[in-house]
């Protein structure tokens, strides 16, 4: 009868079990760091659609609509309505968050642009308060400097953009 060396043969049928157990620990290990990695991403992507898509169901709510523009001598007014879902600034100032103000020729011709309460457009009613919702709010001003339309015939018709600080923009028509 032969002897068998038992210790050798223990040795020789443990080393593939810990390695299969090494192999199988550093993938449950990478599958984790994998994971991990994943759901933060994820949570990262995810705020970022969030404040967008708050940000952009506020513009979409934002509405103003011009019901009469009247121009008198150097004065314009113009009366607003808020038609939209949120309150509308009407903040003066070259200072940005601002109104501006362009108008054009009917041709399409820029004539002035600029920020309510300036020197070409200087307020004189509705600025620096904000249109609620609901609420119609008069606007004047008084245009002079690059927006001043004396040069211009009676019967000239233009155009104007107010840009109220990115929330929401509106535009009309009116004749000198």
């Amino acid at each position: 009868m032969k002897l068998r060396k038992i210790g050798k043969q223990n040795k020789k049928g443990i080393t593939p079990i810990i390695a299969v157990i090494l192999l199988m620990m550093m993938t449950v290990a990478a599958a984790g760091a994998a994971f991990f990695w994943f759901v933060r991403i994820q949570s990262e992507l995810q705020g970022g659609s969030d404040s967008h898509a708050n940000q952009l169901s506020e513009t979409i709510n934002s509405k103003m609509e011009v019901l009469v523009s009247d121009l008198q001598g150097s004065s314009l007014k113009v009366y607003l309505k808020n038609v939209g879902g949120t309150d509308i600034p009407v903040k003066t100032g070259s200072t940005s968050p601002t109104t501006t103000f362009l108008m054009q020729e009917s041709s399409g011709k820029v004539i002035c642009q600029t920020y309510l309460d300036s020197s070409h457009a200087s307020c004189t009613s509705g600025c620096g308060d904000a249109i609620d919702v609901g609420e119609t709010q008069l606007v004047a001003m008084t245009l002079a400097s690059d927006c001043s339309l004396s040069s211009y015939a009676n019967t000239t018709k233009f155009a104007y953009t107010l840009d109220f600080s990115g929330t929401s923009s509106t535009g009309g028509e009116f004749e000198k």
